[in-house]
């Protein structure tokens, strides 16, 4: 990776930060320009790239919606997107999570830790192709920490905290295994299964319940729309790694 001269887009309405990793980056890597989703868009049909930075407040199509259309190219499905920005509050932070994003960086970013993520990005990307991917949904983010403790030495565990978000990432990506809280605001676990099933892409995913309180009506409900399993939120994580392995391989057969 340190020999390797990448290639990388930032889109971002404000030149200056272009210059500023322009200068960052010399030696590391190419940088292209875009200062809209539209030219955005133009670019990566015409050239790959390796990262791209994207900003989040632009006029006209913010950093999100840009990234929706990105990831209907064919050409930038599986190309790194790190937020390069200066909004922090946790909205923006859970909404690029849920959007599939690789890195969040805040502006002004320092020079060792753009080049540090950017290299970060692009080994994971690599790795990460040969691994699974679990969706763990769940409103304790406490919880989602600790799922996220027993799987990721063995798949990609994406986190997600809300029915909204769990839906939005649905709708832009296809998970091998979905891991999902009984009890949750808005809709509880069995209307948020209700809607995956009714996903043309997501219908077929293996479900696994996690609850605290699994009563004999729920199990019922539950059962209607095919789980793989319904399992207490006391599980230990060699259980819960068996009942993922077993549910994959399953799918697999």
């Amino acid at each position: 990776m340190n020999h390797t001269i990448l290639s990388v887009l930032s889109i971002d309405d404000d030149p200056e930060t272009f210059e500023i990793l322009q200068l960052y980056l010399a030696g590391i890597a190419e940088v292209a320009y875009a200062p809209n989703g539209k030219q955005a868009l133009m670019q990566v049909r015409s050239r790959k790239f390796d990262v791209i930075l994207l900003d989040i407040e632009m006029p006209i199509m913010n950093g999100f919606k840009v990234l929706e259309q990105l990831r209907n190219v064919k050409e930038c499905v599986n190309i790194p997107v790190v937020m390069l920005t200066a909004k922090q509050d946790k909205y923006y932070v859970m909404n690029s999570i849920a959007m599939g994003i690789d890195g969040y960086l805040l502006k002004p970013v320092k020079k060792e830790e753009l080049i540090s993520k950017i290299r970060e990005v692009c080994q994971k990307r690599q790795f990460h192709r040969e691994r699974q991917t679990i969706l763990a949904i769940d409103d304790d983010m406490t919880y989602l920490k600790q799922i996220n403790s027993f799987l990721k030495e063995y798949y990609n565990v994406i986190m997600i905290n809300t029915t909204k978000l769990a839906l939005d990432y649905l709708t832009n990506h296809v998970p091998d295994l979905i891991l999902l809280d009984y009890q949750m605001p808005l809709y509880n676990g069995v209307a948020l299964l209700s809607m995956i099933r009714q996903n043309v892409r997501a219908k077929d995913v293996p479900v696994i319940i996690l609850s605290g309180s699994l009563n004999q009506e729920a199990l019922v409900e539950f059962y209607a729309y095919n789980p793989t399993a319904c399992l207490a939120k006391t599980v230990g994580k060699d259980v819960l790694l068996e009942k993922i392995k077993q549910a994959l391989m399953s799918e697999e057969g």
